[in-house]
């Protein structure tokens, strides 16, 4: 099964391939601006680190052509405003999907959208929802979707700080229905989820949840 990882040596792509690399039947490519660092190729030497520009067709076509599955990372959590989330976010990404659209390849689109926005974020939802409407009206059922909330690691202290202060507040029946749309997940739970996806089994983020 051949996977690719738009934006895979990111700060999320790095747990997924971590965790969908003790698949032996699993053949990983992660593309990315700059392909790779040194540190991951070292780490991960059977992955396939990729360099492109998802403007210039020629530099991920033959990779995405026999792929099973496209995995979106791409993106930004911090913008000035919804143009620059759009040109960030979902533009890159269209020129794949209206490739796939076109060719009629049989790969599935594997879309990390967001669970909820809190206030402030109002143009980061914004744009995860043109994303969505786009897949469904092009790909159709070979469109999955993921809601997920924030996503922490030790590899970023602020965020795992946060992250697992909410976590263990959802436990607490008075801050549930407040904290719950926030979804928070580790890094290493969200990789497990998207195995599940990739495998063919259920995973409870494949449906939004914005609490009662």
């Amino acid at each position: 099964m051949k996977i690719v990882l738009l934006g895979g040596s990111g700060y999320v792509g790095k747990g997924i391939i971590q965790t969908l690399n003790t698949h032996p039947d699993i053949h990983l490519v992660s593309m990315s601006r700059h392909g790779g660092t040194a540190a991951q190729k070292e780490e991960w030497p059977n992955v396939n680190w990729v360099s492109v520009d998802l403007y210039n067709s020629e530099t991920w076509r033959k990779e995405i052509i026999d792929a099973d599955w496209i995995v979106d990372l791409i993106g930004v959590l911090f913008a000035k405003n919804y143009n620059e989330y759009y040109q960030k976010t979902v533009a890159p990404v269209m020129n794949i999907i209206k490739f796939i659209e076109k060719e009629k390849l049989a790969a599935k689109f594997l879309f990390v959208s967001a669970n909820y926005a809190p206030i402030g974020m109002k143009n980061y939802l914004k744009a995860k929802l043109v994303l969505e409407r786009e897949l469904k009206e092009r790909l159709g059922i070979k469109t999955v979707i993921v809601y997920p909330g924030l996503i922490y690691h030790k590899e970023r202290p602020s965020v795992y700080i946060i992250g697992k202060s909410l976590k263990i507040l959802t436990r607490l029946k008075i801050f549930n229905r407040f904290i719950t749309p926030l979804r928070p997940i580790s890094r290493g739970k969200f990789a497990s989820e998207i195995e599940n996806v990739i495998v063919g089994k259920d995973s409870y983020l494949t449906k939004r949840n914005i609490g009662s």
